[in-house]
């Protein structure tokens, strides 16, 4: 009988959003959706030609607190990828979902 060999597993978490630094944040708590999309835009735009490839978080609330259906979590996520999405190379929602993790990338003119 031979020796069985055991595969070895890499350690290394998966290349995720999830598990990449977070170098900043913008809250949009008390905001209206008018007042998001443009504290949005600027943001990203900021990181995106200081630190291309940075990876930020843009937190928006689950719209619980919401009169209706949230509307700055769906107007965030259309921006995300109309837009910016010259500015953002990827995106998902963050883990509890009241926020999204956004990786930018330099703005091409």
């Amino acid at each position: 009988m031979g020796k069985r060999r055991i595969p070895q597993v890499a350690h290394e978490p998966p290349a995720t959003l999830h598990f990449a630094v977070v170098e900043g944040e913008v809250d949009l708590h008390g905001l209206t959706a008018r007042q998001a999309e443009t504290r949005v835009a600027g943001f990203v735009g900021s990181w995106a030609m200081r630190a291309p490839g940075a990876v930020v978080r843009i937190i928006t609330g689950r719209g619980v607190g919401s009169e209706g259906a949230p509307v700055i979590q769906r107007r965030v996520r259309e921006q995300l990828s109309g837009s910016l999405a010259d500015a953002v190379s990827e995106w998902a929602v963050d883990i509890g979902g009241g926020a999204f993790l956004v990786r930018v990338q330099r703005i091409t003119p």
